[in-house]
């Protein structure tokens, strides 16, 4: 495959690889930001009238909503309806001269729209083809929608998220989408690496479900052994004692204690030395069984002084600790200042920070090298070089096929 090299920047290693992608929302745009991120040509099918349903969440910038300027970076937009006869030949076209496919339809959905890997690769038969599903390729619920939130419901997530006493919690962040992102990015290298090797292309499939167990395997694997069903604890750690949120004079501080080392420290910095040598704290087992009094006596303590007070201190000993942080403070934080992991990019006429794939080839990030696509921005561009005249290309958008 060809290079391209820029010095500031990490070497694009999936330069020369065409992507097809079906998909919609957050999860399978997240996995084909991060091959778009790695130099691939990502050619986005988007339905007509109004595209990616991401488009219209907010808050937004045009027909461009944070979500879809997040995860949609670096990519073209091509929209047609797919389900009609020249919009399918469109798409054949297109297919022939791809890679990698990515969808995340339902199940029965892609079945229905002749888009399986079984029909693609009758028509490219060295196709990578990868898909992301709620809850995977069988078993009963294989065609019921599911969003993040409800998969983390499914598998367990939201049972063991939330204060004690309150009801159960999403994670804030779509973990499962953009878990199951990363899964199938990884498993579409690996099938790069083999198909090099051998020619070949194959299925490379994934689910927000197996991602949900994934995420819970410590808690299965704690039920297998004590049978005891795992609770929700707020911010702490069901294994480790101290650790989680206390509250300081102005706000939130967090700290972990997960061995007795770091318990002797946070004694010797909080000026209750003794605290390390009490039968009831003298290890971490004990320290779990009398969580409760354990955290009541520090929250006693750390609510007398502010937050930057016991961070200096805490860090001074070496103690695991940070302040809770809302966005405006990470995004001025010196420590984001320092790795500058984002890179200015200009969205409908708006400067915006984006992070591209959070690792470095080289010690170098990966450009984004262009801002997330309005609907059908490249619809044009792509036919033409399919050998569309423009013609054609003006009766495709006469009749509703596509959107230029």
């Amino acid at each position: 495959m060809p290079s391209n090299f820029d010095n500031e920047y990490a070497e694009k290693i999936l330069n020369g690889y065409n992507v097809l992608d079906f998909t919609t929302n957050i999860s399978g745009p997240s996995a084909t930001a991060i091959l778009s991120d790695l130099g691939a040509n990502v050619i986005k099918i988007e339905k007509l009238p109004g595209g990616d349903d991401s488009r219209s969440m907010e808050p937004s910038i045009g027909d461009k909503s944070a979500y879809f300027i997040a995860i949609n970076r670096g990519k073209k937009s091509l929209a047609v309806n797919i389900k009609t006869r020249e919009g399918r030949k469109i798409l054949n076209k297109i297919i022939i001269n791809s890679d990698i496919i990515v969808e995340n339809f339902r199940t029965d959905t892609v079945n229905s729209l002749g888009l399986g890997y079984e029909n693609i690769k009758k028509i490219n038969d060295k196709i990578i083809y990868a898909s992301i599903r709620s809850y995977g390729n069988t078993g009963p619920l294989m065609n019921n929608p599911g969003y993040d939130a409800i998969i983390q419901a499914e598998t367990g997530i939201m049972s063991v998220n939330g204060a004690r006493a309150g009801k159960p919690a999403r994670v804030a962040v779509s973990v499962l989408d953009v878990g199951s992102a990363m899964w199938l990015a990884m498993g579409i290298l690996g099938a790069v690496i083999y198909r090099e090797r051998t020619g070949k292309g194959m299925e490379v499939t994934t689910s927000l479900y197996e991602t949900g167990l994934y995420w819970m395997n410590y808690y299965i694997e704690s039920y297998q052994i004590t049978k005891k069903i795992p609770k929700r604890a707020g911010s702490e750690h069901m294994s480790f004692a101290p650790y989680g949120a206390f509250l300081a004079r102005d706000g939130y501080i967090v700290i972990g204690i997960s061995n007795d080392n770091l318990f002797s420290r946070l004694s010797e910095a909080i000026g209750m030395p003794e605290l390390k040598n009490n039968p009831d704290y003298i290890t971490n087992r004990e320290r779990v069984r009398h969580r409760k009094k354990l955290n009541r006596l520090l929250g006693s303590v750390f609510i007398k002084n502010t937050s930057r007070y016991w961070m200096d201190l805490l860090k001074r000993y070496k103690v695991p600790c940070a302040r809770v942080k809302d966005v405006s403070e990470v995004l001025k934080d010196g420590q984001t200042s320092a790795i500058n992991p984002f890179q200015v990019i200009n969205e409908s006429g708006r400067k915006l920070k984006i992070q591209p794939v959070p690792f470095k080839l080289n010690n170098k990030y990966f450009k984004i090298e262009r801002p997330s696509p309005s609907n059908g921005e490249n619809t044009y561009e792509i036919l033409y070089k399919l050998g569309y005249s423009q013609d054609e290309i003006k009766k495709l958008t006469s009749l509703g096929i596509i959107k230029i």
